[in-house]
Order: C-alpha cells, then sequence, then structure tokens
C-alpha cells in the first residue's frame, strides 16, 4: 500500500519519535530509531517510482519530505553527539575511563557517511524520476561528491 504524501510528510517530521539524552546513550535504541528515520528515503523511491512524477508540484512535495526528513537526522546525530562529547568531558573530569564512549561517539560520528550514502541514493532516483526539478547547490554536491 503506498503512504499518501501527508503520511511521508509526517514520516519525515517524525513527531513520534522521541529522541533524549537516553536514547543517545543506548546504541542499539538510537540504531534502531535511526533506521526509522531512514525508511523515509526507502518509502520516498517506492513511491517516486509508482507515481507521476512529471508534474513539478508533486516533484517539489516530495523533495520537501526529504529534506525535512534531512534535518530531523542531522539534529538528532548532531544533538546526540554533543550528548556524548558532554559525557566523555564529565568522566575526564572524575578521571573515569570513557573508552565505550570514546568507541560509540566514533561510530556516531561514523553515522556522517551513512547519511551522505543514504542521501545519495536517494537523490540520485529523484533526480531521474524528476529531471526537470532544479535541486539546490547543495544536493548537487552531494550527488556528483564520490564516497569517502
Amino acid at each position: 500500500m503506498s503512504q499518501t504524501t501527508n503520511e511521508l510528510a509526517e514520516q519525515a517530521r517524525a513527531s513520534n519519535v522521541e529522541m533524549s539524552e537516553r536514547v543517545c546513550l543506548d546504541m542499539s535504541h538510537f540504531k534502531s530509531v535511526l533506521r526509522h528515520l531512514r525508511k523515509v528515503d526507502d518509502n520516498i523511491i517506492l513511491r517516486m517510482n509508482t507515481t507521476n512524477t512529471a508534474a513539478a508540484g508533486e516533484c517539489q512535495i516530495m523533495f520537501g519530505v526529504l529534506q525535512t526528513a534531512y534535518a530531523r537526522r542531522d539534529h538528532d546525530i548532531e544533538y546526540c553527539l554533543r550528548v556524548l562529547d558532554r559525557k566523555i568531558d564529565e568522566r575526564r573530569a572524575e578521571n573515569t575511563p570513557s573508552f565505550s564512549l570514546q568507541t560509540q561517539r566514533r561510530w556516531l560520528d561514523g553515522e556522517h557517511g551513512v547519511e551522505r550514502i543514504v542521501r545519495r541514493r536517494t537523490l540520485d532516483v529523484f533526480r531521474n524520476r524528476c529531471p526537470f526539478f532544479e535541486l539546490p547547490k547543495e544536493y548537487i554536491d552531494i550527488l556528483e561528491s564520490k564516497q569517502r
């Protein structure tokens, strides 16, 4: 069953998904949240493959949903990086080892690379299905960047 545009927009906002310090410190939970948030990209791809995207309005709506999803994921990753940095600093001040937190932080920092890959894949499909839609430069740069 295909999702409506409103359902996709709500999924992109993910207002029902809580991001908190507790989630940031629980790697399994955070991975689950990211998986949930990235489903938007999969659903957009499916939707674009079954929708007449010759209409500029439909492409504009889909792109707006993608922008919302990207902003939400960026916000959550950056928020959790700040939480982990603060926790690592607290442990240093207490002279307490923070190896697991540092490992978690490195993993979380690596999620930026995963985001680039997910975005490149989704934007490639978007550009192919909406060839007349003019992507902003920052998104063209994502498409043209080499995998790092």
